[in-house]
């Protein structure tokens, strides 16, 4: 664990953090931050992989969570769709056609 470090605020609000701090971070230049305050005088300065990480571990696993996948639950639920899609287009496509013997409807 890297030892507290001092810096200020400055111009227009802009809080520099210490080199040393930035690498034990993960933070390089133009890194995307999530900054909130957590008490007045606490401020807490998170990457958004830090953010779905910590939430993530909020969430107790369970088989369902363990093996969750959305990319082929979406593609499962587009399949379906497509499926009932077709149906339906099957059913109509009798209510489309003249009757037997009779002529189609003109003009």
């Amino acid at each position: 664990m890297l030892e507290p470090a001092r810096t200020k605020v400055g111009p227009r609000g802009r809080v520099t953090i210490p080199v040393a701090l930035q690498r034990a971070a993960g933070l390089a230049e133009g890194a995307e931050v999530i900054i909130r305050v957590l008490r007045p005088g606490v401020v807490i300065v998170e990457t958004p992989q830090a953010v779905k990480d910590r939430i993530r571990a909020g969430i107790p696993p369970t088989t369902e969570t363990a093996s969750f996948d959305a990319v082929a639950d979406v593609l499962a639920l587009r399949d379906t769709d497509a499926a009932r899609t077709e149906r339906l287009s099957a059913l109509q496509e009798p209510l489309n056609q003249p009757a037997s013997g009779a002529d189609p409807p003109s003009m």
